[in-house]
């Protein structure tokens, strides 16, 4: 049996799957009641923990699991690619030898090393003990912390900072609910404008919701398996305790009293080839099937499990970009206010 028919078989037990998170289409108002806070650290650990071989193994160990950057180029391989990524934030945020960036949601360090590797300083937090391990493993200066209860002073100053994939589990669906989500990016943005120095850069790479995206009370695993509702609602088993920004505009608006737009692009159709090429990756080698089978014991202590090892293979994610269900933005924004405001 061949890597990627045994790679199947595996896939097969267990049984269907799932994508993401889903939109507000009732924006500003506050049903329904809430106890679940921004994604948790358990709730990351869920998703990156139990992936946390698989994701290596299939993507290396500095595995970059956010989109890559094609720019209409889709022969690049995803290594061309997400190098191309990196080089654009370090562009745009003028990080050179002796910058200290702090990167928000630094996963298994990619932009950290891409930071070591042009003379800059970096400091990756991550919600994952597993993603902190690896880099630490790898030579990589990065802690267990989330940014909303960080000290600051311990922290330090930064001339720029990243948050590549991060923003999207800022905020959880009860909290959408509560009528939360602006106050929470507004405080974010707020936490980055404190550690930068002034003119100091901060560059957003984020999924959002699309313009097709279905109005939330209608998500539903008891929609039609072919629906744009379904979809969503898989998607969310995969990514627990995340709620996507409405849109672009939501995140400048809350940006705008710390922040200045400096440029805004879509990254949609380039997240649609990241993926394809990651799917391609999945199913390569003796030694992914290996780690896929070494996370069948989370099958007993997640009931959601087998919603996100399928995700990975049915593409859900991949459908929502292709329906516009989501969309995906890099946004770069400049510090403003002197350094005491």
């Amino acid at each position: 049996m061949v890597a990627d028919d045994a790679f199947r078989e595996f896939l097969s037990l267990a049984g269907q799957s799932g994508p993401l998170t889903k939109q507000p289409t009732n924006y500003g108002r506050k049903p329904i009641v809430a106890k679940a806070l921004m994604a948790t650290q358990s709730q990351i650990e869920e998703t990156y923990n139990y992936m946390d071989q698989v994701f290596r193994a299939a993507y290396g160990e500095d595995a970059d699991v956010s989109g890559a950057m094609f720019n209409g180029d889709f022969s690049l391989s995803l290594e061309q690619a997400q190098h191309a990524k990196h080089e654009y934030i370090l562009t745009h945020l003028s990080v050179g030898p002796g910058k200290r960036v702090l990167d928000i949601g630094c996963g298994w360090g990619p932009l950290l090393r891409a930071l070591q590797q042009h003379g800059a300083t970096g400091l990756g937090i991550t919600l994952s003990t597993k993603q902190a391990e690896a880099c630490r493993r790898n030579g990589l200066d990065a802690r267990v912390s989330d940014w909303k209860h960080s000290d600051r002073a311990s922290l330090g100053q930064f001339d720029a900072i990243a948050g590549v994939g991060s923003l999207e589990a800022f905020c959880s669906k009860e909290e959408f609910l509560e009528g939360k989500q602006n106050e929470i990016y507004s405080r974010f943005f707020a936490f980055c404008h404190q550690l930068l120095r002034p003119g100091g850069r901060l560059f957003i790479q984020t999924m959002t919701w699309g313009k097709n995206a279905p109005s939330l009370h209608d998500i539903s695993l008891e929609a039609d398996k072919t629906s744009n509702e379904y979809i969503v609602a898989l998607t969310e088993k995969f990514y627990p305790g995340c709620w996507l920004p409405s849109g672009e505009s939501q995140i400048i608006d809350c940006a705008s009293p710390y922040f200045k737009v400096v440029s805004s692009n879509s990254g949609r159709l380039d997240y649609m080839e990241t993926i394809r090429q990651w799917n391609r990756r999945l199913r390569l080698n003796f030694s992914i099937l290996i780690a896929m089978l070494r996370t069948l014991r989370y099958f007993l202590i997640d009931r959601n499990f087998r919603f996100k090892l399928m995700s990975l293979v049915q593409g859900c994610q991949y459908e929502c970009f292709k329906r516009e269900i989501m969309d995906h933005h890099r946004m770069v924004f400049e510090r403003i206010g002197a350094a005491d405001d």
